[in-house]
């Protein structure tokens, strides 16, 4: 019997050198796809954002972008505008908080990922449509425009929609993964909902404070150019 072991014992070391072989194999496979396919989510929001550019011109571009909403004396009146602040705060805070709470349902719905790729499709239409009707109607400045409607704030709204909805990008599955196998325990789990909830809540606050005080000053600014 013992003449057999070291045969047993290499035709072992050799079953596990090829299986870690074809996991190293595999692992490069998935890292060399990664790095050559493009992010889902960038590929739903490019194609919303094409629809946009279609629909645009399909509908008329003068007729599109005469029904804007920043047309030349909505711009004349933003070099002058000064927001309530207090009004402006009772508003977004509804609002977006409303719009969490809608994020927070469905991220936890079984239509979760339909939701959050359905989401990053029409603010790729939405945009689309919003930058091609501004460039038509003030040429490169219209850029300018379109960016300054959603920043900074919408940066951080961002950073929220992906965090909500993160269990449902492919790039995070093997994260996941990991995660649930290490927070099986109660106590970790916990843990670490509360970490992610306090982060969405941080981030959520820092949107809706540099949407109340700081893009009305961009957009103002910009507004001087036109």
């Amino acid at each position: 019997m013992n003449k057999f072991e070291p045969e047993e014992q290499a035709e072992e070391i050799s079953v596990l050198s090829v299986s870690e072989e074809n996991d190293a194999y595999i692992d490069y496979r998935k890292l060399n796809y990664k790095n050559t396919m493009p992010d889902n989510r960038v590929l739903v929001f490019l194609t919303g954002f094409c629809i946009g550019m279609v629909f645009f011109y399909l509908s008329g571009g003068q007729n599109a972008s005469a029904r804007g909403l920043l047309d030349q004396e909505h711009l004349v009146l933003m070099q002058n505008f000064e927001a309530d602040e207090s009004g402006l705060f009772e508003y977004v805070l509804h609002l977006r908080a409303k719009q969490l709470l809608l994020g927070v349902i469905c991220s936890l719905s079984s239509i979760g990922g339909i939701v959050a790729f359905s989401v990053m499709g029409w603010c790729g239409f939405e945009i689309g449509l919003m930058v091609f009707s501004l460039v038509y109607q003030y040429g490169i400045k219209g850029i300018f425009l379109t960016f300054s409607m959603f920043l900074p704030h919408g940066i951080f709204y961002c950073i929220v929609f992906l965090i909500l909805f993160r269990k449902y990008w492919t790039g995070n599955k093997k994260c996941c993964h990991k995660e649930e196998t290490i927070k099986g325990r109660g106590s970790r789990q916990l843990l670490e909902a509360v970490k992610t909830v306090l982060l969405i809540l941080a981030v959520f606050c820092v949107g809706i404070l540099c949407e109340i005080y700081i893009n009305p000053e961009i957009m103002r600014k910009i507004a001087l150019f036109f």
